[in-house]
């Protein structure tokens, strides 16, 4: 197949290595800053780029405000620009579209999936957004994470595998969630639960907090409480759990940390993403 490559960070680039490893053609675009294969077509513009392309890839997420998720570019595409590139019947992938994108690509007659859609896909970056998470919060601390005081904040994917590896790792965990069910389930798995309303009684008693949910679930007063010591680690894409410019003013210590897996562990992020990408072509193709 001929594949073009839109954007991303080092999962993409890695992904377009991987592709053009399996004997596919690829061209990128909007990667100038990634270290790729000298035989992956490096595209000096959008439309040489996606001409001729099977299927066009982009990032996970794709967009950010209504532009290309483009961190390794200097180039700032909007996405009606980027789907106006585009031909009718090409297949378009990437993660986490907006209604506004979905719509267009539509109107344009481009077959699309949403990758993050995909179960193995999103299981598969919780596992590595963990096991990242772990990293990033040995590596900014002075303390172990054995026997010290963790709040997870959410129990979704991310937060319950989280809380299964700190366990792991002696950590004393504690939860929080909204559902009563998931409160229950972590309790039922031996970590203290907590609903957010409850969440004044023990913040102060932490070591780290680390949020996995895009909802604003600690208050101003809650960030108050939090002691000055404790590192506070964000996981969540906009608007995060909490207001991060707040916490930095109060002298709170952050770690703004979305989208891990492409930092800690690109290759594996971009295995994920082939085999997704691989699924999705061929359902698209039935």
């Amino acid at each position: 197949m001929r594949f073009a490559v839109i954007g991303g960070d080092r999962r993409s680039a890695a992904l377009a290595g991987l592709l053009h490893a399996d004997g596919h053609r690829v061209r990128s675009f909007a990667l100038e800053q990634a270290a790729l294969d000298p035989e992956i077509g490096r595209e000096s513009c959008l439309q040489g780029c996606v001409y001729g392309a099977d299927c066009v890839l982009l990032p996970c997420p794709a967009e950010k405000a209504g532009y290309l998720n483009a961190p390794l570019s200097a180039e700032k595409i909007p996405m009606p620009q980027l789907l106006e590139a585009l031909w009718p019947g090409q297949l378009l992938l990437g993660g986490r579209f907006s209604e506004e994108t979905l719509t267009a690509a539509r109107k344009g007659k481009l077959l699309t999936a949403d990758l993050l859609r995909r179960p193995e896909l999103a299981v598969g970056n919780a596992a590595l957004t963990a096991e990242g998470a772990l990293s990033r919060l040995m590596e900014h601390s002075d303390r172990s994470l054995w026997r010290s005081r963790v709040l997870v904040l959410g129990w979704g994917r991310i937060g319950s595998i989280l809380t299964r590896r700190l366990q792991g790792l002696g950590a004393l965990v504690s939860v929080a969630a909204r559902g009563r069910r998931d409160r229950a389930m972590a309790e039922a798995l031996g970590f203290r639960a907590f609903a957010y309303e409850e969440l004044e009684h023990c913040l102060g008693d932490m070591d780290f907090i680390v949020n996995t949910v895009p909802a604003r679930v600690l208050t101003e007063g809650m960030l108050c409480l939090i002691r000055p010591e404790a590192l506070l680690l964000e996981l969540a894409s906009a608007p995060g759990g909490f207001d991060r410019e707040l916490a930095q003013n109060i002298g709170l210590q952050i770690l703004f940390a979305p989208g891990l897996p492409g930092e800690t562990a690109p290759l594996s992020a971009a295995e994920l993403l082939k085999k997704a990408v691989y699924a999705a072509v061929e359902e698209m193709e039935e």
